[in-house]
């Protein structure tokens, strides 16, 4: 599915019959530049839910109007387009309809799951993968790549997609900044206790001197 596509299918002026229209039965009966007819028998028999609790029954069906109802939100939505520019007809069946997204960007292929290997690297979506995952800073270095990989390396029998691997260098990228953030933290914390303790006397300090010189002139005098 092209992102175009998935854009429009999540408007939410879209129904849920619709969008189960275009995916699962326009997409599948459609070919790269080929329309398709559309068979409204075909299709309301293809979207009726079966009812467990009533033999031979259903729970969900459409009518013929629904079903021109169904395609009018899909050419609203610009995910279907009339073959023939001028129709008198009130109805989609037996028409042929074009589907404009699925021939001018066809879906791309699947990601293919591999095994780590050592000139792996993120690629230009990593930019963007950081910020959706609250990584402000998408910068690293090569000892951080390095680490990931050597790492994977170890376990050859870890397959993932380009994808799941840039995100668990996010996450392994985040870890290690907070970890860095703590240690900052504790580190200032310590020179603070450092320097407290270098510093001038409390006055409970004061007060016990003050006190043992006095015992110890009054044991001089006797």
């Amino acid at each position: 599915m092209s992102p175009q596509e998935f854009l429009l299918l999540n408007q939410p002026r879209l129904s849920h019959p619709a969008r189960t229209l275009y995916c699962l039965h326009l997409r599948r009966l459609a070919a790269q530049h080929q329309p398709v007819q559309i068979n409204y028998p075909e299709l309301g028999r293809a979207l009726a839910v079966e009812d467990p609790s009533v033999p031979g029954g259903f729970s969900y069906q459409v009518t013929a109007r629904q079903l021109t109802q169904l395609f009018d939100e899909l050419s609203n939505a610009g995910l279907i387009q009339l073959q023939t520019t001028a129709s008198s007809s009130e109805h989609y069946h037996q028409q042929l309809v074009l589907l404009p997204l699925l021939t001018s960007q066809p879906a791309p292929l699947a990601q293919t799951a591999f095994a780590m290997h050592t000139e792996w690297q993120p690629d230009e979506q990593f930019t963007g993968l950081c910020q959706l995952c609250g990584l402000i800073d998408p910068h690293y270095d090569e000892e951080d790549r390095g680490e990931f990989i050597a790492y994977w390396l170890g376990r050859p029998e870890r397959f993932a997609t380009q994808h799941q691997w840039m995100m668990k260098f996010v996450k392994m990228l985040k870890s290690r900044r907070y970890q860095r953030r703590q240690t900052e933290n504790i580190g200032y914390q310590q020179t603070t206790v450092a320097q407290n303790t270098s510093s001038e006397p409390s006055q409970r300090a004061l007060e016990m001197i003050a006190r043992a010189q006095q015992l110890k002139q009054g044991e001089n005098h006797e």
